[in-house]
This record gives C-alpha cells, sequence and structure tokens, in this order.
C-alpha cells in the first residue's frame, strides 16, 4: 500500500483571505507537481490553509517512504528546491508521512482529497503519548462512524504519522470532508460529539486546520 506525504510549507510572502497565488508561484508549483507525478506514477494536489493563506500543503502518494527517501537529494528534486527558494520558507516546511493511503476511498464514500474532493478539508493533528496509542486507536475506531455520519457522504480517514518527532511520541492525522469550516464547528454542539470527544482524554495535545484546494494544482 502506497503512503501518503503530508507537507506543511508557509510561504515567505504572507498572503491575506482573497489573494490568489502570484502567478509566477502558480506556474512554479505546477512544475513540481509535474515532477513528482512522473516521479511517482501519482497524482498530487496543492491545499491553501484557511486561518492563514499563506500555507500551503501538499498531499501526495509514494510506493513507500524509501522511495521518496531516494528522491530528496536527486538533482530533480534539488532543482525544485532551488526554484523555490525565495518563495517558501523552507527551515519552517514540515514534511511527513502517513500510514494509509488517504486517496483510497470506501465503496459508498466521496472521495476528499482531488478535483471532485469536498469544498473543505479538516486536517486534525493528534498528539499521542506512546503508551496512549492503543487505547486512542480503539476508542476513534469506536467513535468514527458518528464523524462518519455527520460528513456524510465525504470520507473520514486518518493515520499514523511514520516519521517520529521524538520518542514515546505519536501523531494521529485526520482528514474529512466539509462542505465549509461552519459545518465543521458545528459538530461539536451535536449529541454525537459528547461521544466522539472521549478521543481527547488519550491526546496530549491536537491542532485543527482547514484547507483548500489550489484551483489548478
Amino acid at each position: 500500500m502506497p503512503v501518503t506525504e503530508l507537507a506543511i510549507i508557509p510561504l515567505i510572502t504572507p498572503l491575506s483571505q482573497d489573494e490568489p497565488l502570484p502567478p509566477a508561484l502558480h506556474q512554479k508549483l505546477l512544475h513540481a507537481k509535474q515532477v513528482l507525478e512522473s516521479e511517482t506514477g501519482y497524482t498530487f494536489y496543492y491545499y491553501r490553509q484557511i486561518e492563514d493563506p499563506s500555507v500551503l500543503y501538499i498531499l501526495g502518494r509514494w510506493s513507500s517512504v524509501a522511495a521518496h527517501a531516494v528522491f530528496l537529494p536527486s538533482p530533480e528534486n534539488q532543482a525544485l528546491l532551488k526554484l523555490l527558494k525565495d518563495d517558501i520558507d523552507a527551515e519552517k516546511m514540515t514534511m511527513y508521512h502517513l500510514d494509509v493511503d488517504i486517496f483510497d476511498v470506501p465503496e459508498g464514500k466521496r472521495g476528499i482529497i482531488g478535483t471532485e474532493g469536498a469544498e473543505v478539508v479538516s486536517l486534525n493533528r493528534h498528539f499521542v503519548a506512546s503508551e496512549k496509542k492503543s487505547g486512542f486507536q480503539e476508542t476513534f475506531d469506536g467513535v468514527k462512524g458518528l464523524l462518519e455520519n455527520y460528513t456524510e457522504p465525504w470520507q473520514v480517514v486518518g493515520g499514523w504519522r511514520i516519521e517520529k518527532e521524538g520518542e514515546g511520541k505519536e501523531e494521529w492525522v485526520l482528514f474529512s470532508g466539509f462542505e465549509s469550516m461552519d459545518q465543521h464547528m458545528g459538530f461539536a454542539k451535536t449529541k454525537e460529539f459528547e461521544r466522539y470527544k472521549g478521543v481527547v482524554g488519550f491526546v496530549d495535545g491536537f491542532e485543527v486546520r482547514h484547507l483548500k484546494r489550489v484551483e489548478g494544482l
């Protein structure tokens, strides 16, 4: 099964909510997308964070972490980094892999990522101590259906971060689709959320962000 690449890329120049990507940057990112897709054989997508539109996200697949590791020092990737060096804050960039293929859509669901994906994608990062990992997973599996029923027909998919941030630290990344940020926030006002929030007892912290696809990327 392929692994999912999640790259979080802050731009050097801040952008406002309604400000599109500069055409020159858009063209550079399109070129990077083409290189990644040629290398992997999979489609890659760019998203912008709604809370801070100056933060981009790359979502795509690799056949394995090892395959991506071979690409990173390659001349092709080094050329991309040089191309984008004046646009992205490389020191603040975060990139890792998830042990799940978020593009694999179960029967009866709609995939949240991509051209026909959800209007808004929530990206929820749950920071979990290693000793609580199995408890978190068991609890989440028990309440996942509550969120799925709320997001219907959009998919709910999550996976564990493969590259750990440190000893004893795990990260569960959850994606789900919504028509809007307000719809997602409305879940917290439902009676189902009272059961769903049982997962909170297993986390040391979490981060919730909302993403919108960059048209043409």
